[in-house]
């Protein structure tokens, strides 16, 4: 059940006072294309407004809160509870719009912004409470989420200091992995189908690049056969029982060498 906003969030005083002082934590919105006022957040990133709209926040991920028996995951009370206090202080938010409105759940899909103009996706990833999500063609201000989860990375906040969140070769990660990993391993095949270009590295983990997506790969994805690299996503099993992610946009795939 969705949580109201209006209750004691001593969880979340604490965090925000402890939020880091430094960096630009604003991401500034360029326009305004609606403001509304909050009526319920689910989780830290979906919150619901006064007319009865679902929106998830373009920009981040936050643990998950858990359902039909699943675990809550670490981090997701503490990513609802700062968001909650957030709206408490400003239940009137800013939306911007990027090139899709709605999402495959038929959720409205927002940059969201405090009335003061702060970005709450910044806000939540700079204090390791979220990491980033680059889900194409929703690419605006990505960069400056980007700069707000690398100070959150090198300070070690939050989600940040869980081993769940630190890099793990791809010859260590386990076929059933689930939720968000770290992937490190040196890509040594590169192949394909009609739909898609697959990257696999040591151990056998597969990344798929939709044919769809790779207009947005500067570097052809031939080119990083024998190349190092950190790949970012959610893991699940393949046709073969070997882990694949999926890779949207170069964000999700950094080269090490």
């Amino acid at each position: 059940m969705p949580h109201r906003l209006f209750r004691p969030l001593l969880i979340a005083l604490a965090l925000l006072a402890a939020a880091p002082a430094g960096g630009d934590t604003h991401c500034p919105a360029d326009r305004t294309d609606e403001r509304i006022r909050v009526d319920f957040v689910y989780d830290g990133d979906t919150i619901r407004l006064d007319d009865g709209r679902s929106v998830r926040l373009i920009g981040l991920d936050t643990p998950e809160i858990g359902h039909d028996g699943a675990p809550t995951q670490p981090f997701a009370e503490q990513a609802r509870t700062a968001l909650e206090k957030l709206l408490i202080d400003h239940p009137y938010v800013r939306l911007r719009y990027d090139a899709e409105r709605q999402d495959r759940y038929r959720r409205t899909l927002a940059h969201v912004y405090l009335d003061d103009g702060r970005s709450v996706a910044a806000l939540l990833i700079e204090q390791g409470l979220a990491t980033t999500l680059v889900v194409p063609p929703d690419l605006w201000n990505i960069d400056c989420y980007r700069a707000a989860e690398q100070r959150a990375q090198t300070g070690r906040r939050g989600i940040w200091t869980l081993p769940a969140y630190q890099p793990v070769t791809s010859t260590a990660l386990a076929t059933g992995a689930q939720g968000f990993h770290l992937v490190r391993g040196r890509v040594t095949r590169v192949g394909g189908s009609r739909k898609s270009v697959r990257l696999t590295l040591e151990g056998g983990v597969s990344l798929r690049i939709e044919r769809d997506d790779l207009h947005y790969f500067s570097t052809p994805p031939e080119q990083l056969h024998g190349r190092t690299v950190i790949v970012r996503g959610w893991p699940h099993p393949g046709a073969e029982g070997a882990p694949v992610i999926r890779i949207r946009h170069p964000a999700a795939l950094e080269v090490v060498h």
